[in-house]
C-alpha cells in the first residue's frame, strides 16, 4: 500500500512540459519501486535525491507549494535524508513557522549536518533570546563543519551570539575569522560594527557600516534591520561633521 500511495504522489509532483527531459529518471526510479523490498532499499536513497532537487528547483523560481510537496516526498521515501529534512527547515522559516524550522532544523542537526546547527543557533537568536544555548549549538556545528561555507555560517553567528553576550572581542574574533573564509558576505560588516561600537570604538565601527548599507540585502530579515541600523549611523556622522 506505502509503495502504491508514493507512486500516486509521484506522478502529482510530475509536471509537463519540462519533466519530458526527466522521463528516463523516472523510469528507473519507478521499476526501483516496484521490483520489492530489495530494490526499494537500494534505489530509495537516489529517489529521496531526486525529490529533493526537485524540491530545491520549485523554490528557485517561488513555488513554495510544489517545493513543500517535494521535499515531503523525498522524507516519505527517505525519512533520514538530511538535504530534505534541512531544506523543509528552511521553506518553514521563510514562510514564518518557526516552529516547523526549529524542529526540522534539530532533527537535521541530530542527523549531524553542521549547517542545521548554525540555522538553529541563528533561531535561538532572534526568536528565543537564548544566545548561551545557540553559542553551545555553534561550537557543536563547528567541530563537524567541514566545508569554509558552512564554517563562515556558524562563525558569523557565533560572533553575533557573542555580540549579544557583550563579550565582544571574542565577537569580533569569530567574526574576522568569519571573514577570511569569505570577505564577500555583508551580514559579517553589519555585526563587526555593533561589536566595535560595543567596544567603544564608533569611528572603526563607520567602514564596517558603509560596507554594511552597499551590500546588504534588503530581503533578507536580518540584513534589513542592519540596513535601517546603517543608515542612521552614517546619517548621524553627516551631521556631527
Amino acid at each position: 500500500m506505502l509503495k502504491f500511495t508514493l507512486l500516486a504522489n509521484i506522478f502529482n509532483v510530475m509536471k509537463e512540459p519540462e519533466q519530458k527531459y526527466h522521463y528516463a529518471k523516472w523510469s528507473i526510479f519507478l521499476l526501483t519501486l516496484i521490483v520489492g523490498f530489495g530494490g526499494w532499499q537500494f534505489g530509495s536513497p537516489k529517489l529521496a535525491r531526486f525529490f529533493n532537487d526537485r524540491g530545491l528547483e520549485s523554490y528557485k523560481v517561488n513555488q513554495l507549494a510544489d517545493s513543500k510537496q517535494a521535499y515531503e516526498l523525498a522524507l516519505s521515501i527517505n525519512p533520514k535524508s538530511q538535504p530534505a529534512i534541512y531544506n523543509l527547515g528552511w521553506l518553514c522559516e521563510e514562510v514564518q513557522d518557526l516552529e516547523c524550522a526549529r524542529g526540522k532544523y534539530l532533527q537535521a542537526a541530530r542527523l549531524g549536518m553542521p549547517s542545521a546547527y548554525s540555522n538553529l543557533a541563528r533561531l535561538y537568536i532572534v526568536e528565543k533570546k537564548n544566545y548561551a544555548a545557540a553559542v553551545h549549538l555553534l561550537l557543536q556545528g563547528l567541530k563537524l563543519a567541514e566545508d569554509d561555507p558552512v564554517k563562515y555560517s556558524l562563525l558569523k553567528n557565533l560572533g553575533w551570539a557573542r555580540l549579544k553576550q557583550g563579550r565582544y572581542s571574542e565577537g569580533l574574533q569569530h567574526l574576522d575569522a568569519a571573514i577570511k573564509l569569505d570577505s564577500e558576505r555583508p551580514a559579517t560588516y553589519c555585526l563587526k560594527a555593533q561589536v566595535l561600537e560595543g567596544m567603544k570604538k564608533p569611528k572603526e565601527a563607520l567602514p564596517q557600516w558603509k560596507i554594511c548599507l552597499k551590500y546588504a540585502d534588503s530581503q533578507d530579515f536580518d540584513e534589513d534591520i542592519w540596513i535601517g541600523i546603517a543608515r542612521q549611523r552614517l546619517k548621524e556622522e553627516k551631521t556631527n561633521k
